[in-house]
């Protein structure tokens, strides 16, 4: 594998604005017919995070790949695997929320598959004891169309989670 790329990165609409590109070679498959070996592929990332008002932040996501020899990727498929789209892309979008002289923080992270329409939900509120103890509480949701998405896999998979951390 060979990759190439470039960022850039800068203020813009208030905020940071972040470019990102890739390109991943698949020297081992040139012509993208071994399903066993991802094929090259043309990847990138536009973010732009921003304070909306004091202690609150929104930060928003969109990433892209787009596979090269698609056409030999499928015809190379054994029968009855699902097939990767040659266009697949993710939004993602973040919101913190900090209260009370920055002891709590409510935060939501969601991540969003047009392409595969699958998503993973991400509440979670965190508390600070003090400078040593904080709690968090959050939950992880899944869920898609289909079980072999990158996220509808998990869809069983949801679950609630408490962490207690002490610094020392």
């Amino acid at each position: 594998l060979s990759v190439y790329g470039f960022s850039a990165q800068g203020s813009a609409l208030d905020g940071i604005l972040s470019f990102e590109a890739g390109y991943y070679h698949s020297r081992d498959d040139e012509r993208g017919d071994d399903p066993a070996i991802p094929n090259s592929d043309v990847r990138f990332l536009v973010g732009h995070p921003r304070e909306l008002r004091e202690d609150l932040t929104l930060g928003i996501q969109y990433y892209s790949e787009i596979m090269e020899d698609h056409s030999a990727y499928e015809s190379s498929l054994p029968a009855g695997f699902p097939a990767q789209k040659k266009y697949r892309d993710k939004v993602t979008l973040r919101l913190d929320q900090f209260l009370k002289h920055q002891t709590w923080k409510l935060a939501f992270f969601a991540f969003y598959g047009p392409a595969d329409n699958d998503y993973l939900l991400q509440p979670q509120v965190s508390y600070k004891v003090s400078d040593d103890l904080s709690a968090t509480l959050g939950a992880n949701v899944f869920g898609g169309e289909e079980d072999t998405t990158f996220l509808g896999q998990f869809d069983k998979n949801d679950n609630v989670y408490l962490s207690v951390r002490f610094d020392f």
